[in-house]
């Protein structure tokens, strides 16, 4: 993501918005350090805003206080995926299951389109494209639920979602399998069938955990 100046938004917005994206698309590594004078020099943004943009991202916990000085991209424990995890286990094949129930005809054209749209990048193997389209799956499902509470609870996390995700989504193999994962889903929606739904979005939620405790050695 280039920096450009935008005058519709604050400076404070811009920078976030830079580094967010940064951070999320792993630009910014798990315990790279976040300097100051490097984004001003980047963005051409003085201090202040700099300031108030890193604190926002670790309100969300994208970047933490060092103990020796300074701050840094978080570095997540096998405990906190652990923890992240058992918050998306909980939530999210809820979502689904409200989502074949709840969705309009709007949405579940959506939702048809969306798969469309997954099948011909996976035959194209644009696996960078694929990594955006299921961020796009995981907030459209999310939309379709219909409940604000549930949609308001996710979106507390999103950004760690988006974090956590990049960090395992690093092999084509997992991406062809998450992909028939997403059809299932995406078909038991469109045919109304809330619990086929929610059972297909619990596991391959867990399947996304197994993953990554098979490749970080974590039992």
């Amino acid at each position: 993501m280039t920096f450009i100046l935008d005058t519709s938004k604050t400076l404070q917005v811009q920078v976030y918005e830079y580094m967010h994206d940064k951070i999320v698309n792993g630009k910014l590594g798990p315990g790279t350090r976040v300097v100051e004078q490097q984004i001003a020099e980047e963005t051409g943004v003085s201090r202040s805003p700099i300031r108030e943009a890193i604190k926002q991202l670790k309100s969300e916990g994208l970047v933490a206080s060092h103990p020796r000085g300074g701050v840094r991209v978080f570095r997540p424990t096998s405990d906190d995926f652990k923890y992240l995890y058992e918050c998306r286990l909980s939530l999210e094949p809820l979502a689904a299951s409200l989502a074949a129930e709840r969705s309009n005809n709007i949405q579940l054209t959506e939702i048809n389109e969306l798969l469309r749209k997954m099948k011909d990048i996976m035959e194209a193997e644009d696996f960078e494209h694929m990594k955006k389209l299921s961020r796009k799956f995981h907030d459209l499902i999310l939309e379709c639920s219909e409940n604000p509470f549930l949609i308001k609870m996710m979106n507390q996390l999103h950004s760690l979602i988006l974090f956590y995700r990049n960090i395992i989504l690093t092999k084509t193999s997992r991406m062809v399998e998450g992909f028939f994962e997403h059809e299932a889903i995406c078909l038991d929606i469109l045919n109304r069938d809330a619990k086929s739904a929610e059972k297909h979005m619990r596991d391959h939620i867990q399947k996304d955990y197994n993953y990554y405790l098979e490749q970080y050695g974590y039992n």
